[in-house]
């Protein structure tokens, strides 16, 4: 009996160790590849055998690990600022969808031609499992058929409304604010129907701007197939990067597993400079960061003049991750900014003399200001982070501004509050121990439920029944948008 029960120990620890893992990762967005990053490298260490399709090769390489680079085959996606006022009237969440799509078809449209990834397809080579990012991989969906390999799915945002469709995921359109917009979970009628129109909204447009070009590209590439439709009902498993202590608390369905925060460090570490800095700001420190995908040097002048005149009157070091040299010759850096064209953020962060974090509610900087304990001031700039934004602030360690906010009262106003009142201190104290008080490590959740699948040959059992329900049975759940 024993050692009938250590053979199948064994037989499970080989399915989780020895595994070939094909991941493609189409889209040139250093941000998301933070989190995609994390994992790879974490299933490489558990004994994995990876082949990945990225534009950002491993710095120290593992032997395990065969990476096709598609670097320099589209450019890195960026936030120009210039142009902060839009004169369309079609409304910013639209216009941000219709970009976001456009970008994904075309990365998925260019990788497909690269030949060492056609090379790779037209091999003979054969996967245990496929790993894709949710945005702009549609076109490769198809990858799970032609190996016969389960597909999970890597989602560097909180769930998606066609993600929701596809995983059989309640949308609860009453309570939990679409990614497009700003509310918070407690919306009034007239936000609850401007809620569900925007969801209708973005699963029309992903299928007109995003699957239909996407079947076009995947039909050339393996030939008539499935449509991508009905594939993308066969995740298996999709990791998303929310959870539910700092973004909605929502319905979940058992394939749809929240890991918010897996890119985080045990232990940052800080450059010399750049600690000799922090450790030397006896009025302690404001970072400003926009992220990897909007530059402040971008901002308009006029804009930017503002905020620096407020910056000026502050008292603390103002960090700002930016290049100087990029900055009009009219414009005056106040004296007590220190810039740097790139800035380790988490360990910053959490430098205990940095008192306030001036983002513009990318999701990762968020986690890692909670994760630090440090309140913010929120310039809200694209996609999910007006969202991230209003989540903060309901939460008591964040207050918002618009970037061409043309009152520089408001900003003067919300730094002031935000340094010199404890409250926002506070919270964001309580809120870290929220977000950190888990059973397991995020990271470690999300390789333990890749490793699931594969035990499982595909974990069918967590598929929702939801995605087997007729036209005419879903149509009773339209009883439940307005309530």
């Amino acid at each position: 009996m024993q050692a009938r029960l250590l053979s199948v120990v064994l037989c499970w620890t080989a399915v989780s160790q020895a595994a070939r893992l094909l991941a493609v990762l189409p889209t040139n967005t250093k941000s998301h590849y933070v989190m995609y990053g994390r994992i790879l490298e974490a299933l490489a260490k558990k004994g994995h055998e990876l082949t990945v399709i990225t534009h950002f090769p491993m710095k120290k390489p593992l032997p395990n690990v065969r990476e096709i680079s598609v670097a320099g085959t589209i450019p890195e996606i960026k936030n120009n600022l210039n142009s902060i006022k839009h004169d369309s009237i079609k409304p910013d969440f639209i216009r941000n969808l219709e970009q976001i799509f456009t970008e994904c078809v075309d990365s998925c449209d260019i990788v497909s031609q690269v030949p060492a990834v056609k090379a790779l397809f037209n091999s003979s080579q054969t996967f245990d499992l496929i790993i894709v990012e949710v945005f702009g991989s549609d076109c490769f969906l198809p990858l799970g058929v032609k190996y016969k390999a389960p597909v999970v799915g890597l989602l560097s945002s909180v769930p998606l409304p066609w993600v929701n469709v596809q995983l059989g995921n309640p949308e609860a359109i009453s309570y939990v604010p679409s990614y497009m917009v700003g509310y918070g979970q407690r919306m009034t009628l007239w936000e609850r129907l401007s809620n569900t129109i925007s969801v209708i909204i973005a699963k029309v447009l992903y299928t007109y701007k995003s699957q239909v070009p996407s079947q076009v590209i995947a039909d050339r590439l393996f030939g008539p197939g499935p449509k991508l439709e009905s594939l993308a009902q066969n995740y298996s498993l999709v990791l998303s990067n929310s959870h539910f202590s700092i973004n909605e608390v929502r319905p979940l369905v058992p394939a749809l597993v929240e890991v918010g925060g897996l890119h985080l460090s045990d232990s940052p570490t800080l450059p010399k400079d750049l600690k000799k800095l922090l450790d030397a700001a006896t009025e302690n420190v404001v970072y400003w960061s926009f992220g990897s995908m909007s530059r402040i040097e971008t901002i308009p002048n006029d804009v930017l003049s503002k905020i620096f005149n407020v910056i000026s009157e502050l008292s603390q070091t103002v960090l700002i991750k930016m290049d100087r040299r990029m900055l009009s010759q009219n414009l005056t850096v106040p004296d007590n900014v220190y810039d740097m064209n790139w800035i380790p953020q988490q360990a910053t962060l959490c430098h205990p003399n940095v008192k306030l974090f001036i983002s513009h509610g990318g999701l990762l900087g968020t986690q890692e200001a909670v994760a630090c304990g440090v309140p913010m001031l929120m310039v809200p700039l694209y996609a999910d982070q007006a969202l991230n934004a209003r989540e903060m602030a309901d939460r008591g360690v964040a207050k918002i501004v618009k970037l061409d906010e043309t009152d520089a009262d408001n900003w003067r106003k919300h730094l002031h509050d935000l340094l010199t009142d404890p409250k926002y201190k506070e919270n964001a104290i309580k809120l870290r121990e929220v977000f950190l008080d888990r059973p397991m490590k995020p990271l470690d959740l999300g390789i333990y439920w890749i490793e699931y699948v594969l035990r499982h040959k595909g974990a069918t059992h967590l598929r929702s029944p939801a995605l087997d329900l007729t036209a005419a049975m879903k149509l009773e759940e339209l009883q439940s948008y307005f309530i």
